[in-house]
């Protein structure tokens, strides 16, 4: 019970944020799906069927008692010289529920330093690194709650910040009719020091999914509101309010993933949002489109995913998860 009232106290704070803007907000690496099955599938699910504990930084309550002794790493050469790695790890304590750890890191390559006549002050590197622990716990039939903290730290050569945030949410699975739904409050929290003297918000995200496989359909089609506390969803440079149905559809994930027997999975996803932000013309763009696989290969899972921004070029991810029980 005392759990259960620590995630709804997450849930009534995020409703007092409700209004607060994510265009201005730091850290913006958390937003970045941790692996390439939520990649390819489109974004940040938060009611994807079959979750894994590797999802716990999208919905802490994913994890569960099945993931001890589990560990997955992740890795993303994004564009140019930054390079992202995910990893976790989970293990349960009988009789007190079950435990997961993370990391997650980014590095943005080498710089100059120069000043402002153009002298060369030497190299620096610039850094995100987030630090991850969740826990959860089943509270009743087919439903789980997680919560979880996260303490963040950047670093830009002399310019440094920290933060902690907290996660919580829900997770329902009914494995007898496939369908799966949760609620995940993501990023709620501050910063401990600031780049300057003037505190920014985290990339605060209220998120509600849903997973279904309709019957005698080959796809299970995955559906995440994200972003609820934010409704006017902008991208960088437009002036006015976007179209009441254009801003419904950038809050929308959609995803769809199909088994070719036990071990080969393909799986598709698009997020309205990213097309919007990455798109270079009025033609026809892949901009936001993701497609991926999936391959078990004995107790190893291996996971690929490409996403497109649009002329900017495609991002892959891989992903392995392995049992060390």
């Amino acid at each position: 019970m005392r759990f259960l009232l620590t995630v709804l106290v997450f849930l009534v704070g995020a409703q007092g944020t409700v209004a607060q803007s994510n265009t201005s907000s730091v850290f913006r690496f958390l937003d970045v799906p941790p692996t390439a099955r939520t990649a390819a599938l489109g974004g940040n699910h938060a009611g994807l069927f079959n979750a894994d504990f590797s999802l716990i930084h999208i919905n802490p309550a994913y994890l569960n008692n099945d993931a001890s002794g589990s560990i997955s790493a992740s890795y993303l050469n994004f564009f140019s010289d930054a390079n992202m790695g995910f990893t976790s790890g989970a293990y349960k304590f009988e009789n007190i529920g079950t435990f997961a750890a993370g990391i997650r890191f980014v590095g943005y390559g080498e710089f100059d330093r120069l000043d402002e006549d153009g002298n060369d002050l030497g190299n620096f590197n610039a850094n995100d690194i987030a630090l991850t622990g969740a826990y959860s716990m089943p509270i009743a039939k087919n439903i789980t709650a997680g919560a979880g903290i996260d303490f963040i730290h950047s670093s830009y050569a002399s310019y440094k910040s920290s933060a902690v945030a907290f996660s919580g949410g829900f997770f329902y699975q009914d494995t007898a009719s496939h369908f799966s739904a949760g609620i995940s409050i993501r990023n709620l929290g501050g910063q401990l020091t600031a780049y300057a003297d003037d505190r920014e918000p985290l990339p605060l995200d209220v998120s509600v999914g849903f997973t279904k496989k309709p019957e005698a359909f080959p796809f299970q089609l995955s559906l995440t509101f994200k972003k609820l506390n934010d409704w006017d969803l902008r991208v960088f440079g437009e002036t006015g309010q976007p179209s009441f149905v254009d801003n419904v559809f950038r809050h929308v994930i959609f995803g769809g993933e199909t088994y070719f027997g036990e071990n080969v999975t393909v799986r598709l996803g698009y997020d309205h949002y990213l097309h919007e932000q990455t798109q270079t013309g009025q033609d026809f763009d892949l901009a936001g489109i993701a497609f991926g696989v999936g391959i078990n290969i004995k107790s190893i899972v291996i996971d690929l995913s490409r996403n497109s921004y649009s002329r900017l070029g495609g991002v892959t991810r891989i992903s392995l998860k392995t049992d060390l029980d």
